[in-house]
């Protein structure tokens, strides 16, 4: 009352009122000129953050998935003779030297045969790959032959036995091939440029080819024929077609009981370009 009768006092209390109204308003347009700057800052920041953790997520995925994919061929030892392909003990008794062709029906139904017999043999049975990708089986064949070549020149022994176990799981086959060399090798481990590039090259194309014409000289006319090698005695039994395991144990018995007898005139026993192997 005292206010409402006094002009000077209601002067002042309207300036007050009209101080605070302002400070108010002055605030919180500040807090809202911060809050923009704020929003701002997060939708230039934001999607790059996003597309950080996107791409963290995309790479474990991957890594996993290829974690996965090598797994099973845990048995490929790291560290090969140069220019071979070895699953298995590098001191094994016997070694399983299969002519194979990506592309072959019959070598993707036998291919899980070696495997087993290697995993349950406790180090006595390797198994060594040759390439004989069939002319009615190409380009896909050859493509792949090369292709995994490449693959065990960037990656690894363990990533080519990697390679061409999932050629078979992801191929068409008859040369249809897969959808994309360079995925599944980057899938396995290679890096996928110099892929490209060692794809593109062609620079196992003679090794490939000298690997069919051992076969052919062997007597290999398909695939997949697999050598069974007594590595005591170099002497070796050709085991044709997708077999089943007890053929395989058979021809190493047969192997056995020619331990006294000499493979060829002379005793000799004939050799590969690849050094160190048993054929």
């Amino acid at each position: 009352m005292v206010i409402a009768n006094n002009p000077k006092l209601r002067c002042y209390a309207k300036k007050t009122l009209f101080t605070t109204v302002v400070v108010l308003a002055t605030l919180e347009i500040a807090h809202f000129r911060a809050q923009s700057q704020i929003d701002e800052a997060l939708a230039e920041r934001l999607p790059e953050a996003m597309k950080q953790v996107q791409a963290q997520q995309e790479e474990a995925a991957q890594k996993a998935e290829r974690e996965g994919v090598l797994a099973p061929w845990a048995a490929a030892p790291e560290q090969v003779p140069e220019g071979r392909h070895l699953y298995g003990s590098l001191n094994a008794q016997f070694t399983l030297v299969e002519f194979s062709d990506l592309e072959c029906p019959y070598c993707k139904r036998f291919h899980d045969t070696p495997k087993t017999l290697v995993d349950q043999s406790g180090g006595k049975v390797n198994w060594e790959w040759w390439h004989y990708p069939l002319a009615f089986h190409s380009p896909g064949a050859i493509l792949g032959a090369q292709a995994a070549e490449c693959v065990a020149e960037l990656a690894g022994n363990q990533a080519f036995w990697a390679f061409t176990g999932e050629w078979f799981k992801r191929s068409e086959l008859n040369g249809a091939g897969v959808e994309s060399a360079e995925q599944l090798a980057q899938l396995v481990g290679a890096p996928v440029e110099p892929f490209k590039q060692c794809l593109a090259s062609e620079k196992y194309k003679a090794k490939v080819e000298q690997q069919m014409a051992k076969g052919s000289e062997l007597g290999v006319t398909g695939t997949p024929s697999t050598f069974v090698v007594d590595n005591q005695t170099g002497n070796r039994v050709l085991v044709r077609g997708a077999q089943t395991p007890q053929a395989l144990l058979d021809a190493m018995k047969q192997t056995i009981g020619l331990r006294d007898k000499p493979t060829r005139k002379g005793g000799e026993q004939a050799r590969v370009e690849a050094p160190g192997s048993p054929l």
